[in-house]
């Protein structure tokens, strides 16, 4: 197993050890998996600096790059506040504000923990690709669609999993299975994301 994938599965059993001694309710595993795509736009912003040029000139201005960052902040950005709405409004039932984001963040116990857990986790995937070479042998226009793959499967993870809620009224059962199921999805996007970088290797070779 990959360092990468090892830390994502890391996060996941930390998220549901926090979850469990806590005592959260279900649905704030739902809000951690929805703020995953926040931390995911963050780790994708040095994507974009250190992506291959394909320029005619060779060089792909800086300025460039900061135009193509900030338009993916803005639709990126969109689309998670549309998702977020959707999380906030059904199943924790509230209005989502930066104040009751930040009042659920701060007087969740545990809740801080977790999602350092969770950029530490997605911070290991960008130096490991940076490592490898992946990040920077990638244009600058795929990894502006990168993210929304997974924030796509994710948003079905997480409506999916609000539904079998609605079926396991003992809490617990409840936090495994959804852990279970995040870490299944994490390994199916990352089994399929290697198949991704290995094609061209592959094709090389003819």
């Amino acid at each position: 197993m990959k360092l990468p994938l090892a830390a994502l599965i890391a996060f996941n059993l930390l998220s549901l050890a926090i979850a469990l001694y806590m005592g959260w309710d279900p649905t704030l595993i739902l809000f951690l998996y929805w703020a995953e795509n926040v931390v995911v736009a963050l780790w994708q912003i040095p994507r974009f600096f250190v992506a291959r040029d394909e320029t005619a000139n060779g060089g792909y201005k800086l300025a460039n790059r900061l135009l193509v960052t900030l338009f993916f902040l803005l639709h990126y950005g969109i689309f998670t506040f549309v998702h977020g709405q959707f999380v906030f409004a059904l199943f924790l039932h509230q209005e989502m504000t930066e104040n009751a984001v930040l009042d659920l963040v701060l007087n969740t116990p545990g809740l801080p923990l977790a999602l350092i857990g969770l950029l530490i986790s997605h911070g290991v995937q960008f130096f490991s690709d940076l490592a490898n070479g992946s990040a920077t042998n990638i244009s600058v226009n795929k990894v502006m669609g990168q993210p929304y793959k997974r924030i796509v499967v994710l948003h079905l993870v997480v409506l999916l999993s609000a539904g079998l809620l609605q079926l396991l009224p003992n809490p617990m059962i409840s936090l495994v299975l959804l852990a279970v199921i995040k870490t299944v999805v994490d390994v199916v996007l990352d089994r399929k994301q290697m198949k991704q970088q290995e094609v061209p290797a592959n094709v090389a070779q003819f």
